[in-house]
């Protein structure tokens, strides 16, 4: 694994909302049985999508776990079941206060809107 310098806008979201972890393989980032609190964002690593056991997506490098609500803001995952494939490097975002950081900076607004693309 290489070590890539983080972009601004990853240091600002993990400072006001969330922490970085490392999380081994089989690891379940949601549950569909349990409400969850937190967001995600696979740093480095792989996960898979299920429902009722089924796969319906896998995720990569990149990919943001959680759902958004039709203001762009944050929603933990819901309904679904995501377990990492791989180790794995994630951002774990506290909805609550990403919410309430993005509301309060239209600069980290922007910053998490480009990470999650448009809404």
């Amino acid at each position: 694994m290489s070590s890539r310098p983080q972009p601004p806008a990853h240091d600002r979201l993990v400072e006001l909302s969330g922490d970085e972890a490392v999380l081994p393989a089989g690891s379940r980032l949601a549950d569909e049985t349990r409400a969850g609190h937190q967001c995600f964002v696979i740093i480095e690593g792989a996960a898979t999508v299920e429902r009722d056991g089924s796969k319906l997506a896998s995720l990569g490098s990149g990919a943001f776990v959680g759902e958004l609500a039709p203001d762009g803001h944050p929603l933990p995952p819901s309904g679904v079941t995501v377990r990492l494939e791989t180790r794995s490097r994630v951002l774990v975002l506290d909805s609550a206060r990403l919410t309430a950081a993005i509301n309060a900076d239209p600069v980290l607004a922007d910053a998490w809107r480009s990470l999650v693309g448009p809404t």
